[in-house]
């Protein structure tokens, strides 16, 4: 589609966005065991793991993680040392079993073992900042919610063109782009689109369903429909939901 299709219009290319992430992730979607019969306490778990580690050694770890403590109780009566050997082959076991034995402390003692579900209870458990707080209510609770991790913001920067001052800019920007439906296939979708198109060293453009939407791009060929898309955007990203 051209840009001219959308008159430069914020409703409207937010909802082609929304379109294009979501078609391509459903025809991308890997079925990796954390996002394959999620709860909130998998999510949580997976995204631990997966700090500084690859998806392939997490696929393959995570299942047995689960086995033997499928639950934060299980975790919370567990040893110190029993954690970190379960978690040994993934790397920084010590300092994951000690953030997950915190962990499972704090939702034992003050959630009777449950996960929280909304935002500002989840971003106060030890460990957990507003990517694992938002995978979690989106993956695990089925809530629209953002998920930001590095990926996200390489996206987010290429696409707008902007300047982000902190995570709560980039936050600001997706709370107005995540969608009521389909948002588990939406965040799924920027952090697989960042993590295997729109590459740190390579970004493969020519394949990416973003590509006549991102100012970064368009720079390159057409500096004046590059500079009213990154207008676009701001005022996206100012506007009050």
């Amino acid at each position: 589609m051209a840009y001219s299709e959308y008159s430069f219009n914020a409703e409207a290319i937010i909802e082609s966005l929304r379109r294009r992430v979501i078609d391509w992730e459903k025809k991308h979607w890997n079925p990796y065991p954390w996002r394959v019969e999620r709860t909130p306490y998998k999510v949580l778990i997976a995204e631990i793991l997966l700090k500084r580690t690859t998806r392939q050694a997490v696929s393959r770890e995570f299942p047995k993680f689960i086995e033997k403590f499928p639950e934060p109780q299980k975790l919370h009566n567990a040893s110190l040392e029993e954690i970190a050997e379960a978690l040994r082959h993934l790397g920084l076991y010590r300092q994951r079993a000690e953030q997950l034995k915190a962990l499972a402390g704090a939702l034992v003692k003050e959630y009777g073992g449950k996960i929280p579900d909304t935002w500002d209870e989840l971003i106060k458990l030890p460990g957990i900042g507003p990517y694992v707080a938002g995978a979690v209510l989106s993956f695990g609770y089925g809530k629209p919610a953002p998920v930001i991790d590095s990926n996200v913001m390489r996206l987010l920067n290429r696409l707008t063109g902007l300047k982000f001052d902190g995570v709560g800019e980039y936050l600001q920007l997706l709370w107005r782009l995540v969608p009521e439906k389909d948002h588990e296939y939406f965040n799924y979708g920027l952090i697989d689109l960042g993590a295997f198109v729109c590459r740190y060293g390579r970004p493969n453009c020519a394949v990416c369903p973003l590509n006549d939407l991102c100012v970064t791009l368009a720079e390159s060929r057409r500096s004046d429909e590059a500079k009213r898309l990154k207008e676009i955007y701001h005022v996206i990203r100012s506007k009050k939901s």
